[in-house]
C-alpha cells in the first residue's frame, strides 16, 4: 500500500530559531541568517525499547497495518499532517515489498532477539524555500544516491502541519535481501587472521584468509586460542574425540553501521538540499564549533513544547532556545562594537600617520632651505665624525701602551 497523497503548499515560520539566532539590539542590530533550516538525525528502531516496526510504519505512512506478530491492527489514517509516503526498493529485491504490511511484518518475523534492531530512521528536515515538488524530489534523490543503492528498503514519508515545520521520516531496513526475497545475514562469525596492538584477534582484509574448503593450504591463517601458559585450548567431544579452537571474530555483513556512515549520510543531506537551493540559503551540515561560529546552536523543541506555549503556557525547551537567541544577541553586539573599535583605531592611525608625513616633510622643507640637509654640509659632517673615530682610536692606544 503506497502511492501519493494530496498535498498542498504551506506557508509559516519555523518555531525553532537556526543557529545564527536573531538579534534584537538597535544600533548592533545583527542581520538574522539567510541559511535555511538544516536537521538530519539518525536512530534505531528496536525491540529493546519496546518498539513494533509495523506500528511505527503505520504511524509514519499515516495508515492502517496489520501486526501479524501481535495481531493488533495499528490505524493511524485519521493523523494529520501526512503528506506523502512511498516506498523505493533497490533495483533487485521483488516488488511485492512495495506493500507496506508486507514489508515490516516480514523485517518482524526475521528479527527475533529481544534486543534486535528492527529498522534505522532517518528524520530530515525539509528547506520551506522548496517547492512541494521540490521537496519530495530532493528526497527521492537522497534516499536512491545513499540507501536503495546500496541494498536498503526505504519507507519514507513527509510529514507537514503548516506550521512551517516540514520534515521527512526515513525507515530503512537493517539487512540486505538477495534476487529471490531472502533476507541475508547481518553479521557472521569468521576466523581471525591478525591480532591488534593489545594482542586481541582481529580479521584483517589485506591478509590471507582461512578457506575451510581447503585446508591443507590454508590452515595456516587461523589463529590458535591460547590459554594462560601459551599453549593452544582445546576440548573433548563426545563421540567427536579432541577439538582444537581457533579464534573467531564477528563481522558485519556490510558498512551500514559504522560512525563514518552516518557523517556521510548527514553531509549527503546538505549536498542534496544545496542543489536546489541559492547561494543565500545553503545548508551546512557541520555544527558550529566545527564552522568556527561563536553562536550557540538551537535545540529542538518538538510539537509538545510548541503546543504548550501555543496554550500560553512556558516550555522549558522554547525557553532554552529563547535563552540561546538572547545569548547569540549579545555576541553580536560585542563584534559590532569590536568592528566599530577596530574601525575607529584603524582611521585615527591613518590620521597620525598623516599628520607625522606632513611634518617631516615641513621638516625636511625647513633644513633644506637653512643648509642642513645640503651635500657639502653632510659631506662636512661626515669627514668630522670620521676624524672623531680616529682620535678616539689613538687615545685607546696610549692609553694600553702606557699600561705596559
Amino acid at each position: 500500500m503506497y502511492g501519493r497523497s494530496p498535498y498542498c503548499i504551506s506557508a509559516g515560520s519555523f518555531t525553532c530559531m537556526d543557529s545564527c539566532g536573531g538579534l534584537h539590539l538597535s544600533k548592533y542590530k545583527g542581520k538574522v541568517s539567510d541559511m535555511a533550516i538544516y536537521h538530519c538525525s539518525i536512530k534505531i528502531i528496536s525491540r529493546s525499547k519496546g518498539k513494533s516496526v509495523v506500528a511505527s510504519a503505520a504511524y509514519r505512512s499515516g495508515e492502517k497495518l496489520y501486526n501479524e506478530e501481535t495481531g493488533f491492527i495499528h490505524d493511524f489514517t485519521h493523523k494529520s499532517g501526512v503528506i506523502y509516503n512511498e516506498i523505493i526498493l533497490p533495483e533487485h529485491v521483488p516488488d511485492r515489498f512495495y506493500d507496506r504490511e508486507t514489508l515490516w511484518n516480514e523485517v518482524q518475523q526475521q528479527e527475533k532477539r529481544a534486543d534486535a534492531e528492527l529498522a534505522r530512521e532517518v528524520e530530515i528536515a525539509l528547506p520551506i524555500e522548496l517547492s512541494r515538488d521540490e521537496q519530495i524530489e530532493c528526497v527521492r534523490e537522497y534516499i536512491k544516491k545513499n540507501f536503495t543503492s546500496r541494498g536498503m528498503i526505504a519507507d519514507w514519508a513527509l510529514h507537514d502541519k503548516g506550521d512551517g515545520n516540514p520534515h521527512a521520516h526515513i525507515m530503512l531496513t537493517m539487512r540486505e535481501m538477495d534476487e529471490t526475497g531472502h533476507w541475508l545475514v547481518k553479521q557472521k562469525s569468521i576466523f581471525a587472521n591478525d591480532r591488534d596492538g593489545e594482542g586481541k584477534p582481529i580479521f584483517n582484509p589485506e591478509l590471507p584468509v582461512y578457506d575451510p574448503s581447503n585446508k591443507e593450504q590454508t590452515s595456516m591463517y587461523r589463529l590458535p586460542v591460547l590459554d594462560e601458559d601459551g599453549n593452544q585450548k582445546i576440548r573433548i567431544r563426545k563421540g567427536k574425540g579432541t577439538e582444537y579452537l581457533w579464534e573467531k571474530v564477528t563481522v558485519h555483513a556490510n558498512d551500514w553501521d559504522s560512525r563514518d556512515k552516518a557523517e556521510e549520510w548527514r553531509a549527503s543531506w546538505a549536498e542534496c538540499c544545496n542543489q536546489y537551493l541559492d547561494d543565500e540559503h545553503k545548508v551546512d551540515h557541520r555544527s558550529n564549533i566545527r564552522r568556527g561560529m561563536e553562536q550557540l546552536p538551537s535545540i529542538h523543541e518538538g510539537v509538545i513544547a510548541r503546543d504548550m506555549e501555543r496554550d500560553g503556557r512556558v516550555s522549558d525547551r522554547c525557553q532554552i532556545n529563547r535563552d540561546i537567541k538572547e545569548y547569540n544577541s549579545l555576541i553580536q553586539r560585542i563584534k559590532g562594537l569590536a568592528e566599530e573599535f577596530k574601525t575607529l583605531i584603524e582611521a585615527k592611525a591613518k590620521e597620525v600617520y598623516g599628520r607625522f608625513i606632513k611634518l617631516r616633510g615641513d621638516d625636511a622643507h625647513t633644513r633644506a632651505e637653512r643648509g642642513i640637509d645640503s651635500p657639502e654640509r653632510r659631506t662636512k659632517s661626515a669627514d668630522s665624525r670620521t676624524d672623531f673615530r680616529r682620535e678616539t682610536a689613538k687615545r685607546k692606544s696610549r692609553g694600553r701602551e702606557e699600561c705596559l
